[in-house]
């Protein structure tokens, strides 16, 4: 048969222009065609497409781009390329990851099994070298499509079967070389980035160096790979702001160009100075200010970080250079809708979930490269075409097609050129942002022959490129001073610029360091100060009022609890009330005149104040005595604690003394002042006005049996010291001056003197032997004022307290003396405190017995009183105890009391295997119609406690009785393995055996009965309530064996099956099988009945009929 393959009738609307096509390719007209020598011929067609993946999604992913085969191959239909009744397409679509094997079975699959004429493979670098040199081997055909190719498809001499519609890395490099020449820009830098996805800077980046050192005179100062962290990124920028002005940069995402341009900015490298010259090898669609789906300037990953601006100004310093991927005339939209519904169509018939939602998806969009893919079947297609018209049987020739293939033609990704190699030839677009910041087209490079770059501007001057510079002129590759500035002189201001600077700042440092030393060492005293004055200084806000008299006398006042219960019955409920009542509680207390000791608690302690009306100026002098106050710490002086202030008060804090002063333990009754603890006393004072009389307070001045403090251990401590100072210009009180030398009465001195305190001293002495207030001998007659006169008047000192000498002892003689002569009217003739203690010391010597002796002594005489009561108090206790316990254990299991006792929660227990027993009286109902109330209470006492003695013989336990009902069980709380049955069934003959010889005394005549069910089974056992509890059984075996019962009849043990198997396995026992039984609730049951026991006669029972 002799035609042309091309068909010239009815030829439809299409994209492709047959008559120029025609003359490209060279196709042989009808009547010049050879001859055609099949019959039907039918081509296949291997096509790996990358699966969608982050990689290939957008790009090259199979679901956005495997139908643009179908849309190739209906242009080449429509335009009368391919003859149908001659002709025919089989199709094999696989889908791959260019990272792994699987592509590679695929390919070595479609060649040796399928034996496939052609086969269309996704430009992965190493899959796509090796897949096109095996192929080329077998002299088939590969065409490659989608983003950059590498170049060894086009230098290998091994390779000569491939046709690639995509440019390869040098197009690439040569059209940057080419842009770099035309500005005659030679110095320059080179950065790249290598990413896991997209890969191919890295490769442009050897090419492109290694050609501009070869080729041509541009120098490449810098070259680095970057990081895709930003600190990196400024790092590189750093070193590269010392080489170059010009930057060629590879990187793959818009995310990561985004993060390089932010960071040129923040190193204030977006400046006229610099340009930057991104090389789009991945080809993203460029449309209006987008890139590949992405805004350039808002990235991918941070759309929200607040610097587009930034980025908008920094994109205003850089070029990018795409590939040319679009025919002008093509219609996206249309092309878009072809792609997404021959998706579900022949050849490639996907009906997976997401081709199916694609057709309703408004917004679905192409991938980058599906016009790439559909230009590919177009070019095979016109070279099948003049191969099938010129020599038909070399259809699968791969050279032949190869080179039938090197011909021009307008396809959906432009304008479609071939080098001899077989390589598309490049066309390349330099994009920028205008002054308005929108993206625009500056240049046009194509390559012109192979290898030969043309630059083509499409600006009229060059000044409108460089409209957002200074004066409109392209940046020079190198500044004016050099990269370094080294190369230009300057003026004397800059270049000692930064000595002067230096000097000038280290003046000023030194001028503000030393005002700053200045408020340093005034800032660091106060502070030292206030440190200094926190050891006495109180906040009055942290202290809390206390009721002494709810405080139990002669405790340690350190438990928390005893402190909160002392606060609570004070405050009455003061916290309820707010803080208003509690400032107006205190306020009342402190102005209360009759209220002159007031208790707080503070950190966690009771302590005491002594308000005195008073405003205090605090000056050093003060402040140091406050100090040295807060520094004493003596055994028998009362601890100070601090100063605080309330209003128009002052208020010293002491330690709080729990058993009160010595004016207090006088005028107890109960307490007995013998003369021993009397001198003990004695000598507590006589130390601690020793310690005030070698120190810097050198006295008391106020010192009365009030200010002598008793602590938990009955040691003095002497209170009130140090405050002459505080307290200058009060007025003693009357009772203080009862205790006052009268040297110091009779001038109205304020202070006070040693042998004053002497004085004091012996008053008080006077008041321990007389157990009696000081003077009570003269208060019967006289009032205070009057012996506070009488005191004043007297000259000869013969006015004093008359101690009632009841005593034998010399010693207790001598210390008497002592006192009297302490109280002389000659302040020198008065003992020094010296002498006094040794007097004491000596006395007590006598006495050969210490104070705590004397308190061992009499503590063991009280303790041995207390034990002998404590000794009958723990046996009745324990009488008590043992009655509960016996009372518990018959109520409950021993072991479920004891934990109960314990505090412990009586978990539910699971026992597989144990014997219930439930008995019921007969004719209950119709006996106690019989009788009384209170007889059937007592009979079914009578019976239930027989009952109970029976039950002590077996390992049982009696869970409850509830009216003529009784409930018993075996195995449990203890397991006893299989003996259970045993135990319930010896029991419940022993009950049936103890019947005859009960009666009842109000009937004497009636024979009483029972009917027994048994049953053995699972149980959950375990305590019920909290009130009253329980210890119950639960599960079906409890209701089983009540249903045994109450199934049964009189006088009869009626058992279960369960029941039977356990007692005949243990042996021993008579049981006869009653037959089937309609249980309610179980349904039919085969029941047995207990008859006794072997080797024993039948004492009662007889077979039920």
């Amino acid at each position: 048969m002799s035609s042309s393959f091309f068909i010239r009738a009815e030829v439809k609307k299409n994209m492709l222009n047959a008559s120029n096509i025609l003359t490209s390719f060279g196709i042989p007209s009808y009547n010049d065609a050879a001859r055609f020598p099949f019959k039907n011929l039918t081509v296949k067609i291997g096509i790996l497409i990358p699966e969608d993946n982050e990689e290939t999604n957008s790009s090259v992913g199979y679901h956005r781009t495997a139908s643009a085969i179908t849309v190739g191959y209906k242009n080449l239909l429509d335009g009368g390329f391919i003859d149908q009744t001659k002709l025919s397409f089989d199709f094999l679509f696989h889908q791959v990851n260019c990272t792994g094997s699987l592509a590679t079975k695929y390919a070595i699959e479609l060649l040796i099994v399928h034996k496939v004429d052609v086969i269309i493979f996704p430009p992965c670098d190493s899959l796509s070298n090796f897949i096109s040199f095996i192929y080329s081997s077998y002299n088939r055909p590969v065409y490659l499509w989608g983003s950059t190719v590498n170049s060894l498809i086009s230098t290998s001499d091994d390779i000569q079967t491939v046709v690639s519609v995509s440019p390869s890395i040098d197009d690439y490099t040569y059209a940057t070389t080419e842009f770099l020449n035309y500005f005659k820009w030679q110095y320059i830098a080179f950065v790249y980035m290598d990413h896991h996805i997209h890969n191919k800077c890295s490769q442009f980046q050897s090419h492109f160096v290694a050609n501009v050192l070869t080729y041509t005179n541009i120098i490449v100062q810098y070259v680095s790979e970057l990081n895709t962290s930003v600190s990196s990124m400024k790092t590189v920028l750093r070193e590269l702001k010392q080489h170059a002005r010009i930057i060629v940069a590879c990187v793959p995402t818009s995310k990561y160009k985004r993060q390089f341009m932010l960071a040129a900015f923040d190193e204030n490298m977006t400046n006229d100075e610099y340009l930057y010259i991104f090389v789009e090898i991945n080809n993203f669609v460029f449309n209006n200010n987008i890139i590949g789906e992405i805004v350039i300037w808002e990235g991918e990953d941070i759309p929200n970080d607040g610097r587009d601006g930034d980025a908008i100004t920094a994109f205003g310093y850089a070029f990018m250079i795409f590939k040319e991927n679009k025919n002008q005339k093509t219609d996206i939209n249309t092309f878009t809708n072809q792609i997404k519904k021959y998706m579900t169509e022949w050849p490639v018939n996907c009906n997976d979930t997401l081709c199916l939602s694609n057709l309703n998806n408004s917004n679905f969009q192409s991938s980058s490269y599906a016009s790439y893919l559909a230009d590919t079947m177009i070019l095979y297609g016109l070279a099948l075409n003049k191969t099938l018209s010129t020599e038909p049987l070399r259809y699968n020739d791969g050279q032949l097609i190869k080179k039938n293939s090197l011909h021009e033609f307008d396809g959906y990704s432009g304008t479609l050129t071939f080098g001899s190699d077989g390589v598309r030839l490049g066309m390349f677009e330099v994009i920028a942002f205008n002054n308005s910041y929108s993206l625009v087209t500056l240049f046009k490079i194509y390559e012109k022959i192979e290898k030969e770059y043309t630059v083509n501007p499409l600006f009229e001057t060059e000044e409108k490129i460089w409209l957002n510079r200074l004066n409109n002129k392209r940046p020079t590759d190198k500044p004016k001073c050099g990269f370094t500035n080294n190369n230009c002189k300057n003026p004397f201001t800059q270049q000692y610029g930064t000595y002067i600077i230096i000097i000038i700042a280290v003046l000023i440092i030194l001028i503000i360091g030393g005002i700053l030393l200045i408020i340093y060492i005034k800032k660091t005293k106060k502070k030292q100060q206030m440190l200094l004055d926190e050891l006495w200084l109180i906040k009055y806000t942290h202290l809390k009022v206390v009721n002494l008299a709810k405080i139990p006398s002669g405790r340690t006042i350190t438990s928390n609890k005893i402190i909160e219960r002392s606060l609570e019955n004070f405050n009455l409920n003061r916290e309820n009330s707010g803080n208003n009542e509690k400032k107006l509680n205190d306020e009342n207390i402190i102005e209360d005149d009759n209220v002159n000791t007031i208790g707080y608690f503070y950190k966690g302690e009771i302590v005491v104040g002594k308000k005195f009306h008073k405003h205090l100026s605090i000056n050093n002098k003060i402040r140091s005595h406050l100090r040295m106050l807060r520094e004493i710490d003596h055994e028998n002086l009362n601890k100070f604690i601090g100063l605080t202030g309330y209003k128009h008060y002052i208020i010293p804090i002491w330690k709080y003394c729990s058993r009160g002063s010595l004016k207090d333990w006088v005028l107890n009754d109960n307490n007995d002042l013998e003369p021993f603890y009397v001198v003990s006393l004695m000598d507590d004072i006589a130390s601690g006005i020793a310690f005030l009389h070698a120190s810097k307070i050198c006295y008391h001045g106020r010192l009365t049996s009030s200010t002598c403090l008793l602590d938990n251990h009955y040691q003095v401590k002497i209170t009130n010291i140090g405050l002459n100072l505080l307290a200058e210009n009060f007025q003693r009180t009357e009772n203080e001056q009862l205790y006052t030398a009268p040297e110091l009465l009779r001038t109205s001195s304020y202070s006070g003197t040693k042998e004053g305190d002497i004085y004091s001293f012996a008053i008080i002495s006077s008041e321990l032997f007389n157990k009696a207030p000081a003077w009570f001998d003269k208060n019967e007659n006289m009032l205070t004022h009057e012996i506070i006169t009488k005191i004043k008047k007297s000259r000869l000192g013969n006015f004093r307290p008359i101690i009632h000498d009841k005593y034998e002892e010399k010693w207790v003689k001598d210390i008497i003396k002592l006192v009297t002569e302490c109280w002389s009217e000659d302040p020198m003739s008065r003992k020094k405190i010296g002498a006094i203690k040794t007097i004491i010391k000596k006395a007590v010597q006598v006495k050969n017995i210490n104070l705590m002796d004397y308190m061992f002594q009499k503590t063991e005489n009280y303790a041995a009183e207390l034990e002998e009561d404590v000794r009958n108090r723990t046996r009745e206790l324990y009488e008590e105890k043992m009655k509960c316990d016996k009372l518990l254990y018959r109520m409950m299991p021993k072991s479920v009391v004891e934990k109960l006792k314990s505090g412990e929660e009586v978990q539910p227990e699971y026992f597989e295997s144990a014997t219930v027993f439930f008995s019921d009286v007969v004719s209950f109902t119709d006996l106690c119609a019989q009788c009384t109330p209170l007889q059937v209470v007592s009979f079914l006492n009578q019976l239930y406690s027989r009952f109970d003695e029976l039950i002590e013989r077996f390992d049982a336990y009696k869970v409850e009785t509830i009216g003529d009902a009784y409930l018993v069980v075996s195995g449990i709380p203890i397991r006893n393995g299989n003996r259970h049955g045993e135990m319930i069934a010896n029991m419940a003959l022993g009950f049936m055996e103890s019947l005859p010889s009960f009666k009842l005394s109000f009937l004497p005549d009636y024979r009483l009965n029972l009917r027994i069910g048994l049953h053995t089974g699972s149980v959950v056992a375990g305590v019920v309530g909290l009130q009253m509890p329980r210890y119950c059984l639960f599960g079906d075996t409890v209701n089983t064996a009540s249903r045994m019962e109450s199934n049964g009849m009189p006088g009869c043990i009626h058992i279960s099956q369960y029941t039977e198997e356990l007692l005949s396995s243990t042996g021993g026992f008579k049981i006869t099988q009653r037959g089937s039984v309609l249980i309610k609730g179980k349904g039919k049951m085969v029941t047995y009945w207990l008859l006794g026991r072997e080797n024993e006669p039948e004492k009662w029972l007889e077979e039920p009929q």
